[in-house]
């Protein structure tokens, strides 16, 4: 029987794949905290010990169907159509889960929830994946799932409750990474930095959403994900990435609204193009039971 031994919001924007000097650059002297996060993250996925890493993508948009990429391999080289001047020709290639994959299907179809398996190794990632594969990956499996554009907040948390069902059904001890921002709203260009420091909070679109993003950090680290899930219009209206399917998907497989797993940030709180970014690690150990 498997199990999910961790969880975790991490940050995938692609600045955080250039070379040192230039984020320090953009950093008016000093890197971007998100960098020394991974290795924070890391350190607890160590001590977890999964073999299997599901990525909650925010850049894999799907219609009408929750997906998730199920081919026994992946490997090829990437190149960004919105970014690829920051990520050209980056090369991959990692083991699937296809187990894992063919689980959820067989779940879904029990359940009658709208979810697929994907077998074709020709689907090409996308950077909220490969991103994460390349700061986080050393030699687990990986499954991504995709952010339905036409789900509602109960249809990812019913997708949710169909990748725990289907992790229990096999031996995998499953890492769940939620790949994305918190709130998502771009400054355009002709935006002028509020700080010399790019990845000052300052720079985030609007006051508000810092505001925002702040509240939904510190309920997180009181495990209030109910009340979290109750402001989804809130996280809606500031552009949450992907719809916030990354997270609610996550906590659908935690349990939910009975989910108490609290947060422990694992790096600051940082802007990048507008958007509010954060490594959040959840501590399922100590997690209280909610009936």
């Amino acid at each position: 029987m498997g199990e999910i031994v961790g969880a975790a919001i991490v940050a995938h924007y692609p600045g955080l794949m250039l070379a040192d000097e230039v984020r320090i650059a953009r950093g008016n002297g000093s890197d971007t905290d998100l960098i020394a996060g991974f290795g924070r993250v890391r350190q607890r996925i160590d001590a977890v010990r999964p073999d299997t890493l599901i990525i909650f993508d925010t850049h894999w948009f799907t219609t009408n169907l929750h997906l998730v990429a199920g081919a026994a391999r992946y490997h090829g080289l990437y190149t960004s159509s919105e970014l690829p001047f920051s990520l050209s020709r980056v090369p991959y290639d990692y083991p699937g889960a296809p187990e894992l994959g063919g689980a959820v299907e067989q779940v879904a179809l029990e359940r009658n929830v709208a979810a697929r398996n994907v077998t074709d190794e020709n689907l090409v990632p996308q950077y909220a994946t490969l991103n994460i594969v390349g700061k986080l990956r050393r030699d687990e499996k990986v499954l991504s799932v995709g952010s339905c554009q036409t789900a509602r907040l109960d249809h990812y948390l019913e997708m949710g409750e169909v990748l725990g069902e289907a992790i229990r059904r096999t031996p995998c001890r499953a890492m769940l990474l939620a790949s994305g921002a918190l709130s998502h709203r771009f400054n355009d260009l002709s935006f002028k930095p509020r700080h010399p420091r790019h990845y000052h909070p300052d720079n985030v679109s609007d006051p508000r959403n810092v505001q925002l993003d702040r509240e939904i950090i510190a309920l997180l680290c009181q495990g209030r994900h109910d009340t979290v899930l109750d402001r989804y219009p809130e996280l809606a209206a500031a552009e949450y990435e992907g719809r916030g399917a990354h997270y609610v998907q996550m906590v659908g497989a935690l349990g939910g609204r009975t989910c108490r797993a609290r947060a422990t940030p694992c790096s600051e709180y940082e802007n990048a193009a507008g958007t509010g970014n954060i490594h959040l690690w959840f501590d399922l150990a100590t997690a209280e039971v909610v009936s």
